[in-house]
C-alpha cells in the first residue's frame, strides 16, 4: 500500500499545471470553474501514481446532511483516502475553510486552495500552508497529502502489504465496499469465499483475525 513516488517541480503533471494558468491569466481568466480544473487535472495526474482515484464532487454524509468536496480520493480498495476543496481567489480562504468545517467536511486529509494558496488538514489540524505559485512548495503539499495514511486503516495497510510481499493480492471485488473508517472491519468482507487465510493479530485494540481473500 506504500508509495514511494515524489512529485517534482519537473514532472509533465506539474509543468502542464503552471502552464494551464498562464494560458488562463493570458486570457484573464479568473472564474473559479477555470482555475479548478487545472488543480482538478494535476490531482488527477498525479494521485494515479500512488493508485488513488479522483472522483469529482461525489456526495458524502455529514452530520446527517450530504456534502460534496471538489474531489474525493479513493484507493483501489475504495477507501477514502483525500479530499480537496477549491475556492475563487476573491474568496477570503481561512472563512470559507471554517464555513466547510461547520458543515462537516472532513479533515483526515484534505486540501483547500485558492490557486495562490493551499491549506493541509490532516488528522482533523492545520498541517501545512503553502505558497502554490512556488512549484517547490506545491510539490511539498502534494506529497504530504499522498503520503498520509489514516490511523484506522494503518493495520489493513500493513497486512496488504505483508500479503503482497508473499504473491498474494487480495481481489477488491470480493470486498463490500464502506467509504467509512471500519470498511475493513470483518462485517464489510465478504463470507462467501472459496479460499480465505486467517491474519494474525494486527493490534491489541482491535480485530484478533481478519479474513482476506486473493
Amino acid at each position: 500500500m506504500a508509495s514511494h513516488f515524489k512529485v517534482k517541480p519537473t514532472h509533465k503533471a506539474v509543468k502542464s499545471y503552471y502552464a494551464a494558468l498562464a494560458t488562463y491569466a493570458d486570457q484573464s481568466v479568473e472564474h473559479e470553474g477555470a482555475l479548478r480544473s487545472a488543480f482538478q487535472n494535476l490531482l488527477s495526474e498525479t494521485g494515479r501514481k500512488v493508485g488513488w482515484t479522483l472522483i469529482p464532487e461525489l456526495s458524502l454524509n455529514a452530520n446527517g446532511h450530504q456534502i460534496r468536496p471538489d474531489g474525493t480520493f479513493r484507493d483501489e480498495f475504495t477507501i477514502e483516502r483525500g479530499y480537496w476543496e477549491a475556492k475563487d481567489t476573491d474568496d477570503d480562504l481561512e472563512a470559507e475553510i471554517k464555513k466547510k468545517i461547520k458543515r462537516g467536511y472532513r479533515l483526515t486529509n484534505t486540501i483547500f486552495e485558492d490557486t495562490r494558496e493551499g491549506r493541509l488538514y490532516q488528522d482533523g489540524k492545520l498541517d501545512m500552508i503553502a505558497d502554490l505559485r512556488e512549484p517547490q512548495r506545491l510539490c511539498d503539499l502534494l506529497n504530504a497529502f499522498f503520503s498520509h495514511t489514516d490511523p484506522a486503516h494503518e493495520d489493513f495497510n500493513k497486512a496488504v502489504d505483508e500479503f503482497k510481499q508473499r504473491g498474494h493480492v487480495p481481489r477488491r471485488t470480493n470486498i463490500m465496499p464502506a467509504p467509512s473508517a471500519w470498511a475493513w472491519h470483518p462485517a464489510y468482507i465478504s463470507s462467501r469465499v472459496s479460499r480465505t487465510t486467517s491474519v494474525p493479530r494486527l493490534s491489541a485494540n482491535r480485530m484478533s483475525t481478519m479474513s482476506m481473500i486473493w
